[in-house]
């Protein structure tokens, strides 16, 4: 019966380890806006409902670097990946 048991328990640990379930968290960003001034370009960037406010490009927003603002466009990295975030236009009727 123990031996039952036990092949059981590691069939089950198994299987969820191949099932693609992540224990990471993950982070979640969201561009507010950009914009443009004569002392540099700025992004609106929220992280996991975290306001970073207006940040100028080439600072850091958590544990990710604002590299390049464009109006509409930023572009921000970390040390793993690097994220092009897009601003959609919201259109009302």
């Amino acid at each position: 019966m123990k031996k039952i048991l036990i092949v059981f328990v590691l069939l089950l640990f198994s299987c969820t380890a191949f099932a693609g379930i992540s224990t990471e968290a993950k982070d979640i960003l969201k561009l507010k806006g950009t914009s443009f001034a004569y002392n540099g370009k700025f992004a609106w960037i929220e992280l996991n409902g975290e306001d970073y406010g207006w940040t100028r490009e080439g600072e850091n927003v958590g544990k990710y670097r604002i590299v390049l603002v464009e109006m509409g466009k930023v572009l921000v990295e970390s040390n793993k990946k690097t994220v092009l975030l897009l601003m959609l236009g919201g259109y009302t009727i």
